[in-house]
C-alpha cells in the first residue's frame, strides 16, 4: 500500500494521555482522518488541538498546542470526529488504534470494540502490557476476520511530541507493513521484534533497563545534594562521561531540583515493572534489580502519591 493510499484509510484513536495526544496530534497532521473516543471525559477537553465537539459538548480550537504546532504536515491536516463510544469508533475506522493504561484496559477495549468492526480493521495497541495480551488479541481478530499488532513505544513525551519514538513491534510482517506509514507520522524507529507478543515483551527488557538507571540516578541525585555538589557544576562533568545517557539528561537536573515536569509517573512505571516482574517470574529467572525498583517505586508512592512523577524516586 503506497502512502497516499494508506492516508485515506480512517483512523480510530482511543488514548488521549501524556503520550497518546501527542502521538495522535502528529497522526493528524500527516494527513490521517481520525476519529476519537475518550475513556476519561475530561480528555475531550484537554485534546484542544482536536477541535469540534467532543461528545461531553467540549470543545476547543483547531490549532496546535505546545511543541507539536512545530510539525510540519506532509497533507492538508485531516479532519478530526469524536466518536461516543469505543463500539461506535470501531465501527467507523479501518484502523484502531489504542494506548491506555494496562493489559486489562486493552484487553477489554478489544472485546468491546473487535465484533463490532467490520472485517479487515487493523488494531494496533501502543500500551506496555503482558504478551499474554497479544496472544489473547490475535485469537479474538483472527476470529472476526481482522489484523492485530502491538507495537509499544519508548522515548517519553518529548519523543511523541518530535515524532521520534521507537517503536517494539510484535505480530505479523503483512499487518506491519500495511501499519508502517501511519506509525512513521510519530516514529523513526520500528523495530519488528517477532510474532504476537514480542513488542510487548522487548518493552518489558527497556523497561527493566530503565529502571535500573532511574534506580542511579536517585542514587546519585541524594549522594550530590548531601555532598552540596551543585547541579550546574555536576551536569557539565558528567556530560561526556560514561555516565552518560537520555536519561541522566532528563532526569537529573529534576531529581537534584526536586521539581520539573511529569512525563512518566510512580504509578506507570510500578505498572511496568511489575509486568516485567510476571515475565521474569513465568521465565524462572532471577531478577534482584526489579525486585529493588518495585520496592523503591513503591515506596515512593507511599510518601509522594501515584501521580508524582519518578523523579520523586530521588526524594
Amino acid at each position: 500500500m503506497s502512502e497516499a493510499d494508506a492516508r485515506r484509510e480512517r483512523i480510530g484513536w482511543v488514548g488521549l494521555g501524556r503520550i497518546g495526544a501527542p502521538m495522535a496530534e502528529r497522526v493528524r497532521a500527516a494527513g490521517w482522518p481520525l476519529v476519537l473516543w475518550a475513556r476519561r471525559p475530561e480528555a475531550v477537553a484537554e485534546a484542544a488541538w482536536a477541535g469540534g465537539e467532543g461528545p461531553s459538548g467540549a470543545s476547543g480550537p483547531v490549532s496546535s498546542v505546545g511543541p507539536v504546532a512545530s510539525v510540519a504536515p506532509v497533507a492538508p491536516v485531516a479532519p478530526v470526529e469524536w466518536a461516543d463510544s469505543a463500539q461506535a469508533l470501531a465501527e467507523r475506522a479501518d484502523i484502531v488504534c489504542t494506548i491506555v493504561t494496562g493489559s486489562d484496559d486493552v484487553g477489554a477495549l478489544h472485546q468491546a470494540m473487535m465484533p463490532r468492526a467490520r472485517p479487515g480493521t487493523l488494531f494496533i495497541d501502543f500500551t506496555t502490557a503482558a504478551p499474554r495480551v497479544a496472544a489473547a488479541a490475535q485469537r479474538l481478530a483472527a476470529a472476526h476476520g481482522h489484523q492485530s499488532l502491538e507495537a509499544p513505544v519508548t522515548g517519553g513525551v518529548a519523543g511523541a511530541m518530535r515524532g521520534t519514538l521507537t517503536g517494539f513491534v510484535g505480530g505479523d510482517a503483512a499487518a506491519l507493513h500495511r501499519a508502517r506509514p501511519l506509525l512513521l507520522a510519530f516514529a523513526n524507529k520500528l523495530v519488528h521484534c517477532g510474532p504476537a507478543g514480542s513488542g510487548y515483551r522487548f518493552k518489558l527488557l527497556n523497561q527493566t533497563l530503565m529502571a535500573g538507571i532511574l534506580l542511579g540516578l536517585a542514587d546519585g541525585a541524594r549522594l550530590a545534594r548531601a555532598a552540596g555538589v551543585p547541579a550546574e557544576a555536576l551536569l557539565p562533568a558528567l556530560a561526556d562521561g560514561t555516565a552518560r545517557s537520555m536519561l541522566l539528561d532528563s532526569y537529573l537536573p529534576r531529581m537534584l531540583g526536586g521539581e520539573g515536569p511529569v512525563t512518566f509517573t510512580l504509578a506507570l512505571l510500578l505498572k511496568d515493572l511489575r509486568l516485567a516482574r510476571e515475565e521474569a517470574t513465568a521465565l524462572q529467572v532471577s531478577a534482584p534489580l526489579l525486585d529493588a525498583a518495585i520496592a523503591a517505586a513503591a515506596a515512593a508512592i507511599e510518601r509522594h502519591g501515584p501521580d508524582a512523577g519518578v523523579q520523586a524516586l530521588a526524594r
